[in-house]
């Protein structure tokens, strides 16, 4: 029976062979080993677009629905299902669109659509139990619906492990860091050749654990420094029915533009009459017309996909500017590292109260040979540093950022009993 890893992400999914070898699951476009984690359903066509087909025909028309970023909504209560031009369709549904494309992709190469799949997920979906349950049950459900037959899950970070664990040519015990979209795992693991052919690895688990920190927290105070000034943040306006009564803008709305997959909740019809509002009576004219375009043209995305620019430059230089241009909004913004990195101190401080409560747990952590990062921010020079201060530069290793994880599912589908 075939069978693969497939890493489901909140941004970008991969999917790879049982020899690790990571599969080009859209040869067409730049990073043919990413597929991105987003649906599209244009007003004017029955189909649904996914992957880069989805932000390439969201690009050209965005009269539609473009959905991102569901799988952060997987531990949620709240989010049970959505209405799309007219039906329903339950966040397993929508899960499993992606993950029925992502599993056509890799039949392509594999000859036949994969039967059998380990199947990642976050060392904590989130720290209630209950929810956390709920959302790996949801994301087994989805796996089923796109098809497959036989599922299993491993940790994320594990998986990371086994994909740095295949060029130890001694054991080691390692520290592994993912640092993904919406969530960071870190694990604490036995490695080496006198390991690697185990089909139980769970005995070489010392201790694991997470945080809800990733690379859309990091755009986010960019966004909450950098820009939301740019969108009215700091005005006022006057009610409707009081001549001399003024408001700022809600808290609600500001806090909805730090998140790109949650800005499209906001276009509803409350919201737009607020928005009207605003731009009538608006002190900053300017900017309530920006965060109008931004919200009701559907611009989210974009305004995201330049931020995240921005953030990518910082890691190579110390100054960057972060441009976009649409519609009425036009953002020229310089920023420098040192701003960004002041600007992400509560989050860095997050991530190291989160290392060292796992490092305080076990005392054998005393001895770690390696600290393994991976994921987007671990290329954040600061996420390093947090690392190398506390265990030498010597001891702080990196691979492929984007496809660790799934090159160790991949690994671990080797083994897959069914």
């Amino acid at each position: 029976m075939r069978a693969c890893g497939l890493d489901f992400g909140t941004s970008n999914t991969a999917a790879a062979l049982p020899d690790g070898t990571v599969l080009p699951l859209q040869p067409h476009t730049q990073e043919p080993r990413l597929f991105r984690s987003v649906l599209f359903f244009p007003d004017d066509e029955p189909e649904i677009f996914a992957g880069a087909d989805a932000i390439q025909r969201y690009l050209e028309d965005n009269t539609g629905r473009f959905i991102q970023s569901v799988k952060s909504f997987l531990h949620s209560r709240g989010f049970r299902a959505t209405q799309v031009k007219g039906r329903t369709y339950t966040i397993e549904e929508l899960v499993a669109i992606l993950l029925r494309r992502v599993r056509d992709a890799a039949g392509a190469h594999m000859g036949e659509a994969p039967e059998a799949v380990i199947l990642g997920r976050p060392a904590v979906f989130t720290p209630d139990p209950e929810a956390d349950a709920l959302a790996q049950q949801r994301l087994l459900r989805a796996a089923e619906i796109a098809g497959f037959k036989h599922v299993q899950f491993l940790i994320e970070p594990i998986a990371a492990a086994l994909a740095y664990e295949a060029q130890l040519k001694r054991d080691e015990l390692v520290l592994v860091a993912d640092f993904g979209a919406g969530t960071t795992d870190l694990t604490l693991m036995r490695l080496g050749p006198s390991r690697r052919e185990k089909q139980d690895r769970r005995e070489d688990v010392v201790g694991s654990t997470g945080v809800r920190i990733g690379g859309d927290r990091f755009d986010a105070e960019i966004m909450r420094h950098k820009l939301l000034p740019r969108f009215g943040a700091g005005s006022t306006y006057r009610v409707r029915g009081f001549s001399d009564k003024r408001l700022p803008i809600p808290q609600h709305v500001l806090a909805k533009l730090l998140s790109w997959h949650e800005m499209s909740f906001i276009r509803e019809k409350s919201t737009q009459e607020l928005l009207e509002t605003m731009l009538d009576t608006s002190d900053r004219k300017a900017e309530i017309q920006a965060l109008y375009d931004l919200v009701m043209d559907n611009l989210g995305y974009r305004l995201f996909r330049a931020i995240e620019a921005a953030k990518v430059q910082l890691s190579k230089v110390e100054q960057t500017t972060l441009d976009f241009e649409e519609a009425r909004i036009s953002l020229h913004e310089p920023i420098t590292r040192a701003e960004f990195e002041e600007f992400s101190k509560p989050l860095l401080d997050e991530l190291e109260q989160c290392t060292e409560g796992l490092l305080a747990r076990h005392p054998e952590a005393e001895h770690i040979d390696a600290v393994f990062l991976t994921g987007g921010s671990s290329q954040i020079p600061a996420v390093r540093q947090l690392y190398v201060r506390r265990f030498g530069e010597e001891r702080v290793r990196t691979a492929d950022a984007f496809t660790s994880v799934a090159e160790g599912l991949g690994r671990a589908s080797a083994h897959l009993k069914v």
